[in-house]
């Protein structure tokens, strides 16, 4: 464990077999299937969520979603495992009640990690060890990535909402330890258990509102949910610099605060939000669920995110410590990868899904979109007070135009998928106004306006709002509802890892660049290590004459490190904008069954309050 060598954390925290899917009956013809030959095997075995208790079917290759079918007697290992998706679609008044405690969930995920963001070096001071507080986050982010590739399956075989409570209680007890702890090293552990029940929340809120809502409707209420995510990201700091800044141990409401949130969400997730039960008894259960798949994900994918995380930071990209973690850990995932083609019968992530252009595309560029939206949370705040001279409070409000444009950008693209019913113009458009506004970015130094740090800024949440949303409207159109929630989860999990990757790079290109300017001034290693982690830590230490001349190298050493970063960014985008040409296709979204299942599900509300007002 150590610090981070840019010191720039400081600078931030300061301030059912069913019928073929649109992209199955038409778009695969717009080129070859990837990996057909080897991945053929899990289109039939790998299935959807188990059977569940209303009168949803058992699956079958040759029916739709809710058709009636005779299963035979199964003799292998798939006996009473024939699975089902949990399709759901309900009243609209009910999609509300659900709706809002799906957006409780999604903004107790997200306040939980901006709120520490801002506080982490508070809380270092506070313990006694403020050159280990980047675990803190890293224990986190760690368990919590890798929990995104699990709760999919999960949640097919025991449900949504019975995994949600398990997440949300995991959450619970994690944040009461957090809140608990006399150490970095307990809080540290305390915040990767946390990680594992706050990594599936995010992920089952978008699913049980993919289950309740049809395809081309989801677009209003996922890009609500966007919202959501930004509008945590806006004021989380502000509400975790408040929290933590009133007495020495005022952070630990930081993670008490939770507690009653926590408590409130399961209370909206009890009573509002209805439970499709999965048949099946619970040893049934155990034998679908793949435990040498999650071994492996977890083993393989933390040490690689383990690896990323110290490159350019803890050791050097070349040293022995970064290269055996991310050779253990590539080996791992490549067994992770061969055990989920020839092991389970209900693996984790399902190889069949990458015949999809669409899938492939998705994940491609949300891993882009993960580098460059955390890219600029770490970054832009720092930019400005470096290179403008801002106070942490006013670098932190420039990152209030990006927030508010993805708000409204994240809302407006939503309800133009479900308006015109196509996601690929949003899509676009939102690559091309973040590749132009990071660009734009990189040209800023000190006599630019405020004007034009406003505008670029508009630019990039425009950007931001218009990526997300409609990408998960693409991605869960590009495969069958019974493999929904997998392809979701796996999304999710790339943008993590590229939100990992980017902000170890980042910091790598600003190191080196630092490091190599900062050369010329003859620094000791223990001097060049505390310049580069905490910079005014050093520069108080020293003479005013040594400071200002350290100061006429530092500035500029920062300003072309951010520069750089900005047209790496730049360039992604652009890349992204490519790949979403190529590999995401726009296909219908309005799928031939939905009326029959609104219908249903209309009936079955009557049903329930017929029997509420007869009892």
């Amino acid at each position: 464990m150590g610090q981070d060598p840019s010191g720039l954390r400081v600078l931030v925290n300061s301030h059912k077999g069913c019928n073929l899917s649109p992209i199955d009956q038409g778009a695969r013809k717009e080129g070859p299937r990837i990996g057909a030959g080897i991945m053929e095997k899990q289109a039939n075995a790998a299935a959807g969520p188990l059977v569940t208790d209303d009168d949803s079917p058992r699956r079958s290759s040759s029916t739709t979603p809710n058709a009636s079918v005779d299963v035979p007697p199964a003799t292998d290992k798939a006996a009473a495992h024939q699975f089902n998706e949990q399709t759901n679609y309900v009243p609209k008044r009910t999609i509300i009640t659900i709706f809002l405690a799906c957006a409780s969930v999604d903004l107790l995920a997200l306040m939980d990690q901006t709120t520490l963001a801002a506080s982490l070096y508070i809380i270092g001071n506070a313990l006694g060890s403020t050159n280990q507080v980047s675990w803190i986050a890293s224990g986190y982010f760690i368990t919590s990535t890798v929990g995104q590739l699990l709760y999919g399956r999960l949640s097919d075989i025991w449900s949504r909402k019975v995994v949600l409570l398990v997440g949300l209680a995991i959450f619970f007890i994690g944040s009461l330890a957090s809140s608990l702890a006399q150490s970095v090293l307990q809080l540290t552990i305390f915040r990767a258990f946390t990680g594992v029940g706050g990594g599936g929340l995010m992920t089952v809120a978008q699913l049980i509102v993919s289950d309740v809502v049809p395809l081309r409707e989801r677009g209003k209420y996922q890009g609500i949910l966007g919202a959501v995510v930004a509008i945590a990201n806006g004021i989380g700091p502000v509400v975790g610099g408040a929290l933590s800044s009133q007495s020495r141990d005022s952070w630990r409401w930081i993670f008490r605060l939770n507690l009653p949130l926590t408590a409130l969400t399961t209370g909206c997730v009890i009573f509002f939000m209805p439970l499709k039960k999965v048949q099946g008894d619970w040893k049934l259960k155990l034998k679908a669920v793949d435990f040498m798949g999650i071994l492996l994900a977890f083993a393989g994918m933390t040490v690689v995110i383990l690896g990323l995380t110290w490159g350019g930071r803890e050791y050097a990209w070349n040293s022995a410590h970064v290269i055996a973690t991310l050779a253990v850990g590539s080996a791992v995932s490549a067994a992770f990868v061969l055990w989920q083609w020839k092991g389970p019968r209900y693996p984790l992530v399902p190889l069949h899904i990458f015949k999809s252009k669409i899938v492939n595309g998705a994940c491609l560029t949300m891993a882009i979109n993960g580098w460059n939206f955390v890219m600029q949370v770490y970054y832009v705040p720092s930019f400005y007070q470096l290179v403008y001279g801002y106070s942490a409070t006013k670098s932190g409000a420039m990152l209030l135009p990006i927030t508010i444009l993805q708000t409204v950008s994240s809302t407006l693209s939503g309800l133009v998928v479900h308006w015109i019913g196509r996601y690929r113009e949003c899509i676009l458009f939102g690559w091309v106004c973040w590749a132009v506004g990071l660009g734009l970015m990189s040209t800023l130094d000190e006599s630019t306006g405020v004007d034009k740090q406003i505008g670029y800024a508009i630019l990039i949440g425009i950007g931001v709002g218009n990526t997300l949303q409609p990408a998960l409207i693409a991605t869960q159109a590009g495969v069958e509802r019974r493999d929904m929630a997998v392809v979701t989860s796996f999304r999710n999990f790339v943008r993590n890892l590229g939100s990992t990757l980017g902000l170890a790079v980042s910091g790598t290109i600003i190191n080196n660049i630092l490091a190599h300017d900062l050369a010329s001034l003859g620094l000791d290693s223990s001097e060049s290590k505390t310049l580069l982690s905490n910079p005014q830590t050093f520069l108080a230490s020293v003479s005013p004459e040594e400071a200002e001349r350290v100061r006429g190298i530092l500035i500029p050493a920062y300003r072309q490190g951010f520069r750089l970063i900005f047209i790496v960014g730049a360039s992604l985008a652009a890349l992204a904008f490519v790949l979403a040409f190529v590999l995401m296709p726009q296909v219908e979204l309005s799928r031939p069954d939905d009326a029959k299942l609104k219908e249903e599900g209309r009936k079955a509300e009557e049903e329930k309050r017929q029997k509420k007002s007869s009892a």
